[in-house]
């Protein structure tokens, strides 16, 4: 558990004991239905993400460029896998405090994305080699 989860279960725990301090039950069920009903919306946007990457084959996306051009440091995983709309094939790494997801598109071009404790640190786009040119034979 890092810091920032820590922060946020004591957060919400003195929160809970501060509105039952302040106005007995009422306050604490009115606070404890406000952190059910957050918890709530972070479930069902996790399944409306999975949802929508079970329908494409793991590690391809439409446009390799594209999704590239879409990605900024610190993103979580879950936000890389919504805007590539499928699972990225994870591959081995040496490293074992970084992940590694690989996506590639129809060209065969393809973007390595590592995270670190769930967030991206590194990517980088690997286009594919273009065939040779045909030679002329005059």
């Amino acid at each position: 558990m890092n810091g920032r989860n820590l922060a946020v279960v004591l957060g919400l725990a003195v929160l809970l004991y501060g509105s039952f301090r302040a106005f007995g039950w009422w306050g604490f069920s009115l606070v404890s239905s406000g952190i059910i009903f957050w918890l709530l919306q972070l479930s069902t946007g996790l399944m409306q993400t999975m949802e929508r990457a079970a329908d494409q084959p793991v590690g391809s996306v439409n446009n390799a460029i594209m999704f590239h051009a879409q990605l900024h440091n610190g993103l979580r995983l879950l936000k890389v896998i919504g805007l590539a709309a499928s699972l990225g094939q994870r591959l081995p790494s040496d490293d074992k405090t970084m992940d590694i997801f690989e996506w590639r598109d129809g060209a065969n071009d393809c973007v390595q994305c590592h995270f670190q404790e769930g967030r991206l640190r590194q990517w980088t786009l690997v286009r594919a080699a273009e065939p040779a040119a045909p030679q002329d034979a005059t």
